[in-house]
């Protein structure tokens, strides 16, 4: 049972921090509030002493508030344009998952890393690491390492894609497919997509978004294979709610409407959940790894996204 007064401490700085960033988010349309929080959270676990004041509602919010955003989000899942598409997008999600996981192996990392590596590059970046770490039970400094590659690895790729996207030779809904398959985080898809006409950058965001079904099809492999008391608190029950909100505003009347009033809270929720997965993050711990996460992460990305890129150009 959860206890407010233990919860309120870390919970009420995951808040504010997420806070701090829908108001940055307000200043320029480039500024994503998801992608802040997670940075802010970063910052701060660098500089606040994480105590026993702290823990608790922070882990409140990974555990519970993070899930309760992604499964929200589903609502803002309008999907649109040839379901051939869709399909493309679930299979670079699996293709990435798998040269991740195969380099990740062959360069030596344990089973762990391994799986927090292709889990995040290839579904939701830093919230998916967040989640799967909780469910296999991953410690603190493969989480924070895994954290900080992927986050490094998106940072790359907003630069390739946002600086010069015409140099990618498609129009505006190729480019926003190459997007929304490949960049770890949806607040990176926004980041860089904010100056896409608006029809493309919701494709963009929708495609992302779509990658979230893969997080919840290895989580539940990952209930299923896991034995113990705590298991039932691991089920991904987040994706119900995902699947949900993605079929009312599809195939109810009024869908459009409906994912517009439920868009902030969505937001809102999200940001409070990567607030507190940067609070999470261990920069102390981290190094211990070494550099092979990072450089993993950037070589099987790459060779992902390479392939992935001269497909559709034959599309």
């Amino acid at each position: 049972m959860v206890e407010i007064p233990s919860i309120t401490p870390g919970a009420g700085l995951s808040v504010t921090l997420a806070l701090a960033a829908l108001g940055l988010s307000a200043l320029h349309s480039s500024f994503d509030a998801l992608l802040i929080s997670l940075i802010l959270g970063m910052f701060a676990a660098n500089f606040i002493e994480k105590g026993s004041s702290l823990k608790a509602g922070v882990r409140f919010c990974v555990d519970y508030v993070l899930p309760a955003g992604m499964g929200l989000y589903g609502s803002q899942m309008l999907l649109a344009g040839d379901g051939r598409l869709w399909l493309y997008v679930l299979g670079s999600g699996l293709l990435i998952f798998a040269i991740t996981f195969l380099v990740a192996r062959g360069f030596g990392l344990d089973d762990e890393i391994t799986l927090l590596l292709s889990a995040g590059l290839s579904t939701a970046g830093a919230g998916a690491i967040a989640l799967v770490s909780n469910a296999w039970g991953t410690d603190k400094q493969d989480t924070s390492a895994s954290v900080i590659s992927v986050i490094a690895v998106g940072l790359v790729g907003m630069l390739v894609m946002g600086f010069y996207p015409q140099g990618l030779g498609f129009g505006p809904h190729r480019t926003a497919l190459l997007m929304g398959a490949t960049l770890p985080t949806l607040g990176m898809v926004a980041a860089i997509g904010s100056a896409m006409d608006p029809g493309a950058l919701r494709l963009a965001a929708s495609f992302k978004l779509l990658r979230t079904i893969l997080l919840g099809v290895l989580l539940l492999v990952i209930f299923l294979k896991r034995k113990g008391a705590a298991r039932c608190r691991r089920f991904p029950w987040f994706i119900i709610l995902f699947a949900g909100g993605a079929l009312a505003v599809n195939l109810l009347p009024g869908g459009n409407r409906l994912s517009a009033a439920l868009a902030p809270a969505s937001q809102f929720v999200t940001s409070v959940g990567l607030a507190a997965t940067g609070l999470c993050v261990e920069f102390d711990s981290a190094p211990g790894k070494g550099l092979m996460p990072l450089a993993t992460s950037l070589f099987s990305w790459g060779i992902s996204v390479l392939f992935i890129y001269l497909v559709m150009k034959t599309l």
